[in-house]
């Protein structure tokens, strides 16, 4: 008896961890995600101080336009973004060691990408400063437009960002699969070691994935989604294929989604 508590607390401390884990990523996610939107909010900032900057010097012809507002306002969130970037890279990071699925390349790269602009914007709008003072509208107009570009390449690669964070969330999620099968004529319970072994094919990417010798019925971590799987048929038998969608409703009590094949024999 004393045996079998060990056994359920030991399976339970086990599922307790992986769920953790499986949390830990998930919020590093959200970190990665809070901090585009940071990034988002702040270039859109910049970008709307210097249209206040371009209406007034461009448009209203004022050559004592306010280029200190401008520049403190450019200064503080350019600030933001680089610290933010720093965040992003972090987190995806950390995301990604938590969860071998996700390839943090991506996310790294466009943060990389907008800490590097960040800059340019500094440097530009510096320049900037110079041509309004000095009045030269021609230099100063490029230069507000390559700030302008360069802004919105930071928005635009922070809503990136945002939108493949979302989408790596369900990749953090993953699950322990068990193979059952049944008889197709009678409904009785079949050994799933009657047959070879099985697969598991996810249908958005086609990535297949396998039971081996040690763990002939189960799948191990297996990112959220949906699969077909499929069983190696025997000789003179085999079982049908069942296309599933995991979801948490499907585990259970062992931390475990069970899929049922119909098992037939010749």
């Amino acid at each position: 008896m004393k045996k079998i508590t060990y056994v359920l607390s030991a399976l339970l401390m086990f599922f307790a961890v992986q769920t953790q884990a499986q949390q830990s990523v998930i919020d590093d996610l959200d970190e990665t995600f809070d901090s585009a939107d940071v990034i988002r909010i702040e270039a859109k900032r910049v970008k709307a101080a210097l249209k206040t900057l371009t209406v007034d010097y461009l448009v209203n012809n004022n050559v004592n336009a306010d280029v200190a507002t401008y520049l403190q306002v450019m200064d503080v969130s350019m600030e933001v973004v680089e610290e933010f970037s720093d965040e992003v890279i972090y987190y995806i990071g950390q995301a990604a060691q938590g969860n071998s699925n996700i390839d943090p390349a991506s996310i790294q790269s466009k943060a990389s990408t907008i800490e590097g602009n960040e800059d340019f914007v500094r440097i530009k709008s510096a320049a900037l400063a110079t041509a309004i003072q000095q009045n030269n509208r021609n230099t100063a107009r490029q230069l507000i437009r390559e700030i302008r570009t360069l802004l919105n390449n930071q928005i635009n690669l922070a809503k990136e960002i945002k939108t493949e964070a979302t989408a790596l969330k369900s990749l953090a999620i993953t699950y322990n699969v068990r193979i059952e099968l049944v008889d197709e004529n009678s409904g009785a319970s079949v050994p799933a070691g009657t047959l070879p072994g099985y697969a598991a094919t996810n249908q958005a990417t086609g990535e297949i994935f396998y039971t081996d010798r040690y763990n002939f019925d189960s799948f191990s971590n297996l990112p959220a989604g949906t699969y077909r799987f499929d069983a190696y048929d025997g000789y003179f038998d085999g079982a049908s294929s069942v296309i599933l969608t995991l979801d948490p409703s499907l585990v259970d009590n062992n931390g475990e989604a069970v899929v049922t094949l119909s098992y037939w024999s010749e």
